[in-house]
């Protein structure tokens, strides 16, 4: 009898222990860290950005969170600056629940933190960083669901000689990481394209008034005038002065402009034909997009380009961390590991997100809207060919 007893607990001691060792470890939870800016001329788009990954982030703890564990959404705010960037970065590092970030969008505070990220080996995946040096620079951590500037340069050349047919070319552009960068990757392009009449001249974000230099891009007589800069208030004013100043050339507004409210609304009509480019589809053509679109609608406002890809970086993150969490543990390195095996993620995009070797999106492409009245219409799709 006595063995039988004994016998009985040591299995019961065996299967609880078997049980345990796969329940997967509660005391410090789970978070994953939103680092953008929410406050400043970018805070809309970054908002957005926020709120498409908070949705994601409902849905998975809806259906139970992580291995039973809910999930916490946490905002880092660098308010578009990089010393403030730092700080989020040294904040989200040194909190070990946080097991991945989604950001930072914007290219400049991306390179300040893409260090401190690394070496404390926390995921990051970028729905807007462009700059191509983000992911030559040696670290493995950092992933992009958006194509890099050196496509976004040679595809918006390409437009530009064969869709606006210029013959002469303006460009403007902010002394910043992503600015200086598509400026450099769009001259280049239009060089190799044959089209070598180009000025180029600087502005300075926030500055209200364009007009000392919107004066020399009016004696040079450009075909096009292609604007650089990262947040849509500044684009709004260049194409409003620009139309006030006389200058005929066809406007050309980069991704942040994408934003009725901040562009169309703020422009006070100048924007009408303009033109933006984007790392985002027009969301609305989308199928599968469409429960995704009522239920932000419903909760926020109308969309833009930049709330669609959080919502797919954020599963891919939360797809990784549940991975690595399937033998009871999580580590940072696990998520990493599991982020860069992601192959043909079909989520509301449109296209499959795969990650080559360095962390980038595999076949991305540039999307060319044009203003109509108070909306971007997708005209076409530059994919380098």
């Amino acid at each position: 009898m006595k063995k039988t007893m004994v016998s009985a607990l040591i299995f019961v001691s065996f299967i609880l222990l078997a049980s345990t060792a796969c329940a997967l470890d509660v005391s410090k939870g789970i978070k994953v860290g939103n680092a953008g800016s929410f406050t400043g001329d970018a805070a809309a788009p970054c908002h957005e950005i926020f709120n498409s990954a908070q949705i994601a982030v409902d849905e998975w703890n809806a259906k139970g969170g992580i291995r039973g564990v809910k999930i916490k959404h946490v905002m880092g705010d660098d308010a578009l600056d990089p010393a403030q960037g730092i700080n989020v970065a040294r904040k989200f590092t040194s909190d070990k629940a946080i097991y991945g970030v989604i950001g930072p969008p914007v290219s400049h505070i991306a390179q300040a933190t893409l260090k401190i990220y690394g070496m404390e080996k926390l995921p990051c995946i970028t729905t807007a960083a462009s700059k191509p040096e983000l992911t030559e620079s040696g670290f493995d951590h950092f992933f992009r669901v958006n194509a890099r500037n050196d496509a976004h340069g040679w595809n918006c050349s390409l437009f530009i000689k064969s869709s606006l047919m210029a013959k002469k070319v303006a460009i403007l552009n902010e002394k910043v990481a992503y600015c200086e960068n598509m400026a450099t990757q769009v001259i280049n392009g239009l060089k190799k394209l044959g089209i070598t009449d180009i000025f180029q001249d600087t502005i300075v974000a926030g500055a209200k008034d364009f007009s000392p230099v919107l004066t020399k891009v009016k004696h040079y007589k450009p075909d096009v005038l292609f604007f650089i800069a990262t947040a849509a208030p500044d684009q709004a004013i260049g194409v409003r002065q620009a139309k006030e100043l006389g200058i005929k050339a066809v406007f050309f507004g980069t991704e942040g402009a994408r934003d009725k409210k901040d562009f169309i609304e703020a422009s006070e009509g100048a924007a009408e034909g303009a033109y933006v480019y984007h790392f985002a589809p027009n969301i609305y053509s989308i199928p599968a997009a469409e429960k995704f679109v009522k239920t932000y609608e419903t909760k926020y406002a109308p969309l833009s380009g930049f709330g669609p890809p959080a919502y797919e970086a954020m599963n891919i993150l939360l797809t990784a961390i549940d991975k690595a969490a399937a033998d009871g543990d999580i580590s940072r390195e696990e998520v990493r590991k599991y982020l860069a095996e992601i192959k043909n993620y079909n989520g509301i995009m449109g296209f499959p997100v795969s990650f080559d070797k360095k962390g980038d999106l595999e076949g991305g492409a540039t999307y060319i809207f044009q203003v109509v009245g108070n909306e971007f219409k997708q005209i076409t799709v530059m994919t380098g060919k």
